[in-house]
């Protein structure tokens, strides 16, 4: 790692990218005790007849597309958001996303601000997030909601980059017809969110944007499993198999039977897989002090790295640094380019060991 991640002089550090379609107010809720201890005082509380629980709270940008956007653009990248909005959400989006340098002229204002309460803690095991989300009008984005504007954005940008299918009942069709419109040419990336909230449409997504071999798709373990189970009509590994041994399974599915190349990012490592072909990178040992936003600040490495040439495991490297300098940091701040290859220099010995995960990797996996 470390020295391996910086740019060459040469190399294009600022390539045009076009993220669609959320835009949410969040307001984060931090509670210290565990999940169980919490629900005991929630269970308390409520048989009083309501109170207060302590908590710190903040407020921030949201949605998985205007933290992508916001990502890119710390990076250095040209990122445009198209999404719909309240004109009080207009506004809060330029006070959240201009700063950070993304384009927001693409957002329209005739619509419902969107608003998501996540209640973040911790289980004996990990970080957990509880998020209850109002959709807006990110609930019902569709492919008639993206102007002239917005298209010519679209066709003059390097990529493309659509995310939060599962809260958008509208997803697949916004997907179809922007993925069909600008075809293979350039770069494109579907990040679908919890696709299991929409069990009864992922056979849908699959067949009418999936199976046309568009880019790439990104995923987290519990989503590739879902997805490949819908797609295989049965369930995948056993009760005793870790989340990331089941995503590496499904994601190995995934790639194959899809045709196109599959990005899956865990807690403990990212990989890539394409046909027989696949690359692994293991995560940062770190602090983490948010879990919210990890997945976006993931998507935004990889497609970054993507974008300027970098080889795919050094890909997949700042990706995980990306992210793990974002969930460790004490403010919910993105990081710049250059603050991710020092991280991931300062950080170079803290890497998780491949070897020592005990996930079944197919012979051939580098």
């Amino acid at each position: 790692m470390g020295h391996t991640l910086k740019l060459k002089k040469k190399t294009r550090l600022q390539p045009d990218i076009a993220v669609l379609h959320d835009f949410v107010l969040d307001h984060y809720v931090t509670f210290k005790p565990q999940l169980s201890e919490f629900l005991s005082e929630a269970a308390r509380v409520a048989a009083r007849g309501g109170g207060n629980i302590v908590a710190d709270q903040y407020l921030s940008r949201g949605g998985k597309a205007a933290n992508l956007a916001s990502a890119l653009a710390r990076l250095g990248a040209r990122a445009h958001l198209i999404a719909r909005t309240s004109r009080f959400g207009h506004q809060l989006a330029e006070m959240f996303l201009k700063p950070a340098g993304v384009d927001t002229s693409c957002i329209r204002t005739d619509g419902k601000l969107a608003l998501t309460v996540s209640l973040e803690m911790s289980d004996a095991r990990r970080p957990i997030n509880i998020m209850l989300s109002d959709p807006g009008s990110n609930g019902n984005f569709s492919f008639s909601d993206v102007g002239t504007r917005e298209m010519r954005v679209i066709k003059e940008a390097e990529g493309v980059a659509l995310a939060d299918w599962a809260l958008n009942s509208k997803g697949t069709d916004l997907a179809e017809g922007v993925f069909k419109h600008v075809g293979r040419e350039k770069l494109l990336m579907i990040d679908p969110g919890d696709v299991s909230r929409r069990q009864s449409e992922v056979r849908g997504l699959i067949d009418k944007v999936l199976r046309k071999g568009y880019g790439i798709l990104s995923l987290n373990e519990s989503e590739a499993l879902c997805l490949a189970e819908t797609l295989a009509g049965r369930r995948i590994g056993g009760n005793l198999d870790s989340p990331e041994s089941h995503g590496v399974t499904a994601a190995r599915i995934l790639a194959y039977e899809l045709g196109i190349r599959v990005d899956l990012h865990t807690r403990l490592f990212s990989a890539s897989f394409k046909d027989d072909w696949s690359v692994a990178s293991p995560t940062f040992r770190v602090k983490v002090r948010r879990v919210t936003g990890a997945g976006d600040s993931w998507n935004a490495g990889n497609i970054y790295a993507e974008c300027i040439g970098l080889p795919d495991e050094k890909r997949l490297d700042f990706a995980n640094a990306l992210a793990a300098h974002y969930i460790s940091n004490p403010r919910p701040e993105h990081p710049t380019r250059k603050m991710v290859e020092a991280f991931a220099h300062s950080r170079r010995n803290r890497r998780r060991d491949l070897g020592q995960l005990g996930l079944d990797f197919e012979p051939g996996f580098h």
